[in-house]
């Protein structure tokens, strides 16, 4: 099913026990075998470059059709047996991926040490960049896309290249001049690219492209292969960003703290207080969508897909009711860009399968990590570090700072205007709700024998309880099941939201690179350890995750776990820019 949502999965034929792919009239790999085949191609120069790393270093490999995975898992069983200080970054395109009944089919053949983590988080198959985490230091980021799109969008300075794709003579898009230039700019000094073809025009492109080649004794039956460097002494990068600050306990502040403590990073949290939206017990973690696949919609699909395995995380479909003919028709249009397994619908609902809601007791709970509280008073620069001090007279130093917080919205940058909305919510008591029911307000599934109802919104930066709100959240609720009014409570949320209701995300641009700026990616100097990831609005539950991601993966220059034109739709600097543009 082709739309700006999806990839197509692949066709798949199966000649002596092995793939075929029809569409490209070609093997997935030499029939001698694919283990003996990718072990000497790929994952020979994989190992002499692990064998090489120091302490808290990282390795970015790039792959150019990830197919069954079988190069992605390979280089998982080499990286099982280093240290846990050092990380794997794994980057794998693919435009036709495999289906999930047809992967298990092939991968149960083989004893891989991270084939239940692959399997249990192959995607559905969005279009951009899916983070899979297969062990704590072995991250892999899937994009789904042509190749082109793909590369055009990837943040990231790779070490070693995987040509991977079928052969140039069946999939010439895959081996064209511009792909190797881009991989030539997105190369570190030194870097390597192996390949199992020895075709003159291939070897012709990656020379004209930058790289220096050489032929190597190929596989089996196979006369010779190519190899391929970048001019320049290889170092390996390191991985390590010291401590940190995360300022703010509400979702985005255990987000950036989840994704810090993966990497072993030293953290401390501080809960700036707050009627914060994150207190209320139950929050709808559901993509935004639009009938048109824009940059945000496909950004908020891939948020929520990256929610499916957060602690706190409760699945539950959610029924989606128009209210207008105009809505009902819209949420029709919406429906038929996906198969019925994510999203179905009828004349006046459709229900999004791949939903749920999120509990911040839960995640709190789940996660256990050091959390103080104080309101931030002092936030300078030193030379070398951060200075915070708190109302209470606490002070702490840290390399780095992250604004997690809305509720302390003092500290962030007054050109970003970031402003207060007031939501209210009800709790009330329930039976066997097991939906989320979402019309003029949202019900969520009965916990306990109560269910959250939310739904209103307001500009305003108080924590007095409306009544004339409850009454709608309750008429809301009345038309969708039946309740028992006899125990209400209430709930007030204060929540942080941008001029254009998207989050902002990343490094803080220095002044005067921002001065000299016409667009976000001419921005290359950045107030040294400070970053936003805040003004999460009402969606903090989908998108806060994901966004804790791209933080931390920036501060660790990582490959980025957002595409280039994500990052400058969430950039601290879009205000700036938009502002003085007009």
């Amino acid at each position: 099913m082709t739309t700006g949502y999806l990839c197509d999965y692949a066709a798949i034929s199966w000649q002596d026990g092995a793939p075929y792919s029809p569409t490209y009239g070609d093997i997935y790999w030499h029939r001698d075998g694919a283990l003996a085949e990718k072990q000497q191609v790929f994952i020979r120069p994989l190992q002499a470059l692990a064998d090489s790393l120091p302490p808290k270093s990282q390795l970015s490999v790039c792959e150019l059709g990830f197919g069954f995975g079988i190069n992605c898992l390979l280089a998982a069983d080499v990286w099982q047996d280093l240290p846990a200080d050092r990380q794997l970054n794994f980057i794998s395109i693919e435009k036709h991926p495999v289906a999930p009944a047809v992967l298990h089919q092939l991968l149960d053949q083989y004893p891989f040490s991270a084939t239940d983590a692959l399997l249990h988080h192959y995607p559905t198959p969005f279009v951009g960049q899916h983070v899979i985490w297969l062990a704590k230091n072995i991250r892999l980021i899937l994009l789904l896309d042509d190749v082109e799109s793909a590369l055009a969008g990837l943040d990231a300075r790779v070490d070693l290249w995987f040509l991977d794709g079928f052969a140039p003579a069946r999939n010439d898009a895959m081996w064209q001049q511009i792909l190797f230039r881009q991989m030539f700019a997105r190369s570190r000094p030194g870097a390597r690219v192996a390949t199992y073809s020895a075709a003159g025009h291939v070897r012709r492109s990656l020379e004209a492209s930058g790289f220096v080649t050489e032929k190597i004794a190929g596989f089996s039956h196979k006369k010779e292969m190519l190899q391929a460097t970048r001019p320049g002494t290889w170092r390996p990068a390191a991985h390590d960003c010291g401590s940190t600050l995360v300022i703010g306990g509400g979702i985005a502040g255990h987000y950036c703290a989840e994704a810090l403590s993966r990497r072993g990073a030293d953290i401390t949290m501080i809960d700036c207080g707050g009627p914060a939206a994150s207190k209320i017990p139950q929050l709808t973690v559901k993509p935004q969508l639009a009938v048109k696949p824009e940059l945000r919609y496909r950004f908020s699909l891939l948020a929520c897909r990256y929610m499916q395995d957060s602690a706190g995380f409760h699945p539950a479909p959610i029924r989606w009711r128009g209210q207008t003919e105009e809505e009902c028709e819209r949420l029709r249009e919406i429906a038929a860009l996906f198969p019925d397994d994510i999203i179905e619908g009828d004349d006046q609902e459709i229900i999004l399968h791949q939903a749920g809601w999120l509990s911040y007791h839960d995640l709190v709970r789940e996660t256990k990590y050091n959390r103080l509280s104080g309101l931030i008073t002092t936030l300078e620069r030193q030379p070398d570090s951060w200075i915070v001090m708190t109302d209470t007279g606490l002070r702490y130093e840290a390399d780095n700072v992250v604004l997690a917080t809305g509720s302390n919205r003092s500290l962030l940058d007054q050109a970003l205007q970031v402003r207060a909305i007031r939501g209210q919510a009800v709790s009330v008591n329930t039976r066997r709700q097991q939906e989320i029911l979402t019309a003029e307000v949202t019900v969520f599934p009965t916990v306990q024998g109560r269910s959250v109802v939310s739904g209103t919104y307001a500009r305003a930066n108080n924590i007095d309880v409306d009544p004339a709100e409850t009454e709608t959240l309750l008429a809301g609720a009345r038309q969708m099941l039946e309740l028992n009014e006899t125990d209400i409570k209430t709930h007030v949320g204060i929540r942080a939201v941008s001029r254009d209701r998207l989050p902002v995300i990343g490094a803080i641009p220095d002044p005067e690179a921002l001065k000299a700026a016409n667009k976000v990616t001419d921005i290359r100097t950045f107030v040294p350890g400070l970053y936003y990831c805040t003004a999460f609005g009402s969606r903090g539950a989908t998108h806060a995750r994901l966004c804790a991601e791209q933080v931390v993966s920036g501060m660790l220059y990582e490959p980025a776990a957002l595409e280039l034109k994500q990052q400058a739709m969430l950039s601290p600097a879009r205000f700036h820019l938009r502002d003085r543009h007009g």
